[in-house]
């Protein structure tokens, strides 16, 4: 009985064999030749390395990845943009444009123009018209002073 038992393990440890070798033909790592190196890429994480002989064993070594790098800063500044806006939101500042203040603090000062009013526009318009008419007696006392023109 014991001699049938042993038997049909071994059988089916060998049927699994090929199984197994399918698994690793196809597994994580497809190797690629890059000169006397080679490219290892994970295919589950989409990282690559670099592997080279180094006294005589294989070494790998993870090569720079910009989009791996791109998103890391992405996800840097996010969360420092999550945290800037909720101290503005403590601080009871404007929220920038398109959001509102997640503040709670009601708002003591009404919003400012900073359009001119119309007493301010006189007075530019009449600084405005003596600098014109100086400019225009400054060109006027020019042309009697000019010499006569030549025929």
């Amino acid at each position: 009985m014991r001699k049938c038992i042993t038997i049909t393990a071994v059988l089916t440890m060998l049927a699994a064999v090929p199984v197994l070798a399918q698994e690793t033909a196809s597994g994580r790592y497809t190797m690629t030749p890059s000169g006397e190196d080679m490219l290892r890429l994970d295919t589950k994480t989409g990282a690559v390395s670099r592997c080279a002989r180094e006294a005589g064993d294989w070494v790998c070594k993870s090569v720079a990845d910009d989009q791996r790098a791109l998103q890391n800063e992405i996800d840097r500044l996010s969360i420092e943009n999550e945290r800037l806006r909720g101290e503005l939101a403590r601080a009871g500042r404007d929220a920038p444009p398109g959001e509102t203040p997640q503040s709670d603090a009601p708002q003591t000062e009404a919003p400012r123009s900073f359009l001119p009013d119309d007493g301010q526009v006189e007075e530019f318009m009449s600084f405005f018209e003596k600098m014109m008419r100086r400019f225009k007696q400054m060109a006027e006392d020019m042309q009697a002073d000019a010499p006569p023109d030549r025929p």
